[in-house]
């Protein structure tokens, strides 16, 4: 499984690098598919509609993911799973935190002009929300996936999961501050990030394990992988 999951990692990575690509060329599918599903989204747009979509679109802002984030890695950490705890802070951390307002002003594209709902001052590419909420739901929705037995709390799990970031990236678009390919690109970034770190983690549990037990500290980090 540990493969698998580099493997899809890899894929999802090439995928962002070859939508930032296609961003900065300026290629034509970029727009095609931008200017798509713009108008497809925008066309449902409504007052009452934009109202909420606006305050629930926050689930995937930073305010939200650093207090999530905050409250699930204390929780690891009381649990004693110090291994755990680490990986899934500086994942958060490492991948929203730095790498996207890193790449936002590198890329440097400006936001949509069509119908802004909201309001936003920084770069467009990559989505931060995209890609934060990506991590965050796509990592704790996997542990819950793997901590669970049954094949129908897995697929509950699942879906769950996927449909709040497929919410968060759609409601990036419906707001009018992110071109669809903005919010794709954050979601591929995400995806990988989740994957790699995930096989990552695998490679560093074991060796932390020691040095922390050397330290007589026990950790209780489980193996995501069976």
């Amino acid at each position: 499984m540990k493969k698998t999951f580099s493997i899809i990692g890899g894929l999802f990575l090439l995928l962002y690098i070859f939508i930032a690509a296609g961003v900065v060329t300026g290629r034509q599918w970029v727009e095609s598919l931008d200017m798509y599903f713009i108008r497809t989204i925008q066309s449902t747009v409504t007052e009452p509609g934009a109202s909420i979509i606006s305050v629930l679109t926050d689930i995937g802002g930073t305010e939200a993911i650093v207090v999530l984030t905050l409250a699930v890695t204390i929780t690891l950490f009381i649990k004693k799973m110090y291994t755990a705890g680490m990986w899934f802070g500086l994942t958060i951390l490492i991948s929203p935190g730095i790498f996207v307002h890193v790449m936002k002003p590198i890329i440097g594209r400006d936001r949509p002009e069509f119908m802004r709902l909201a309001a936003e001052s920084t770069h467009s590419f990559p989505s931060g929300h995209s890609t934060a909420s990506t991590v965050f739901y796509g990592i704790l929705g996997l542990i819950l996936i793997m901590s669970v037995q049954k094949i129908w709390k897995k697929v509950i799990i699942a879906v769950m999961s996927f449909t709040i970031i497929l919410f968060v990236m759609s409601s990036r678009i419906y707001l009018g501050v992110h071109f669809p390919t903005d919010v794709l690109a954050g979601f591929s970034f995400g995806a990988a990030t989740v994957l790699l770190s995930l096989s990552l983690y695998h490679l560093v549990r074991p060796k932390f394990y020691q040095w922390l037990k050397s330290k007589d500290i026990h950790d209780k980090s489980p193996s995501l992988f069976k």
